[in-house]
């Protein structure tokens, strides 16, 4: 907000009066509104109060627009998060088809299940891995791009990129544990006849 005297404008499209409210009114200032009219009126009988309201509700209008552009990026990026886990899903869903025959050699030689589940959940967790660890210092240095539209937050926020990751991370191992239940479950002596 820039301050300054309205005789320095050409033309004076609005005028801004703000009254500060002490005492009892302080807890209610639009019970002011009557006595604020009444003195303008005294000024001049012909200027309206347009549009009175609270210096807080001012606030909160003014930063509708951004608060809806995080929650629409906040939409997208969820959307975003979609094709990662069906993609990551229709990856690991083939690697387990191609190496069911092998599954089932390590299930018939004494694997535990779990371990055949832990053996997919980590190839999907190198894989992801290996995306954070080219996709977080990519998204560091390109925050500096976004560093204009943050309001009160660090363009280098570690916060915000450890929840990024830590977000990529749960979708990741959600997309990976179908895939991982199915290898967990395939029967040993089903999966060498296929062969």
């Amino acid at each position: 907000m820039a301050w300054y005297s309205y005789q320095q404008a050409d033309t004076i499209d609005d005028l801004d009066i703000e009254v500060r409210a002490v005492g009892n009114a302080a807890s209610s200032p639009t019970a002011l509104l009557p006595a604020i009219r009444h003195a303008v009126r005294e000024i001049d009988p012909n200027v309206p109060l347009d549009k009175p309201q609270v210096l807080s509700e001012t606030f909160e209008e003014s930063y509708l627009m951004p608060a809806l552009f995080a929650r629409l990026a906040a939409l997208f990026g969820g959307l975003a998060a979609l094709p990662v886990a069906i993609g990551l899903y229709g990856t690991l869903a083939y690697r387990v088809n191609r190496r069911t025959t092998e599954i089932g050699v390590r299930m018939a030689l004494g694997a535990a299940r779990s371990q055949v589940l832990w053996m997919v959940l980590r190839d999907s967790l190198y894989l992801v891995t290996a995306g954070l660890l080219l996709g977080l210092p990519l998204a560091w240095f390109a925050s500096r791009l976004m560093a204009s539209m943050l309001y009160q937050l660090s363009a280098h926020d570690p916060v915000s990129l450890f929840c990024a990751g830590l977000g990529v991370l749960a979708v990741s191992v959600f997309a990976a544990l179908i895939p991982a239940r199915r290898a967990a479950s395939v029967e040993p002596m089903r999966a060498l006849r296929t062969e």
